[in-house]
């Protein structure tokens, strides 16, 4: 933990709806979402590693397995863990609140929510330039079975990019890996430079790493797998073999594998309300009586690393505005953990 860095930005948007007349309205002010990497990095690495997460928001089994490595002890090699690209859609739990982050890679307006958020992620990217990087997502169905599913599968742009013999390294991935699961591998090759059959994959976060000359991957877990603890437990087993391609060893990741449950933060957030300039915090159900007129700004929400708050019926996007009552869900990533009902 004392590796990890934080990157927070400012809103994109302020935005006051028009919910109630000036004179009765509440002011409400929320914290920006921030945009989170730890670096973890053992002494005279060989290799580095960069794993994202979250870049869909309804596919936590890749966002929390990037999640869990975090609190790893590296024994040898270096990562870089960007587990929550997307935050606003895993917040509200949809593949992408804003539309598909993973097709914004190669353009993205100034005027979309996700500029920042995209750009800070290529940032982060070049600066860092990796070894390899691996995309992780949760795909629908199993690909063993259904060629046009993309669940349970390792995905490469093409057999060979340029210097990178991307099919060797997947192809050892996905056999060693098969070895440890019950639903086994597929694996993907989208030719995105060779064919239009997905030229989508262009504008996409692996496309575009090749793109820069930097090797990438992506790897699905299916989402029709019955837990998110198999989910998880996928997607370890698949950056284990890859771990094992670029030396990385971490002491604690086959006990990940084998119990996921144990190594997930479901403990109970903290909410921190400012109302006209007293300070409140909250950890259950509250309803929340104040005057007309007043202001109330969420200072802060501690916890677990996915914990923060959302404004019901508001736009996601939106970091002030007014309106005349407000329910607030403090979630611990998709997971309501309590409410707080704000009333004048």
């Amino acid at each position: 933990m004392d590796r990890r860095k934080f990157l927070k930005i400012s809103s994109i948007f302020g935005a006051t709806p028009l919910f109630a007349r000036s004179d009765e309205r509440l002011f409400f002010k929320f914290p920006s979402k921030p945009f989170e990497y730890y670096h973890l990095k053992s002494p005279k690495p060989k290799f580095k590693v960069m794993l994202i997460g979250g870049i869909h928001g309804n596919e936590m089994g890749a966002y929390k397995a990037a999640d869990m490595l975090v609190n790893a002890t590296l024994k040898k090699g270096e990562l870089l863990i960007i587990p929550r690209s997307n935050f606003t859609s895993i917040l509200a739990d949809v593949r992408g609140y804003n539309g598909d982050m993973n097709r914004k890679f190669a353009y993205i307006s100034k005027r979309d929510p996700d500029y920042h958020y995209v750009e800070l992620l290529k940032s982060a990217i070049l600066e860092y330039r990796p070894d390899v990087l691996i995309s992780m997502h949760d795909g629908y169905g199993f690909n063993i079975e259904n060629k046009r599913a993309w669940g349970q599968s390792v995905v490469i742009d093409e057999f060979r990019y340029k210097n990178f013999n991307l099919f060797n390294e997947a192809n050892f991935v996905k056999n060693h890996a098969n070895i440890y699961l019950k639903r086994k591998l597929g694996l993907i090759n989208t030719r995105t430079f060779t064919s239009h059959i997905h030229d989508e994959q262009k504008k996409a976060l692996t496309g575009w790493c090749l793109k820069h000359g930097i090797k990438a991957f992506c790897i699905e877990a299916s989402k029709q797998l019955p837990s998110l603890k198999e989910k998880v437990r996928t997607h370890l087993i698949m950056l284990r073999e890859f771990f094992k391609l670029y030396d990385i060893q971490i002491e604690e990741l086959n006990e990940m594998i084998k119990n996921p449950s144990k190594f997930m933060d479901n403990s109970m957030p903290l909410i921190t309300l400012k109302i006209n300039n007293k300070v409140y915090k909250y950890h259950a159900n509250k309803k929340i009586k104040v005057p007309k007129g007043s202001e109330i700004e969420i200072v802060s929400i501690s916890g677990p690393r996915g914990a923060f708050a959302i404004p019901l019926g508001v736009n996601l996007n939106w970091k002030t505005f007014h309106a005349r009552y407000l329910n607030i869900n403090i979630k611990n990533d998709f997971v309501k953990k309590f409410s707080i009902k704000i009333r004048s």
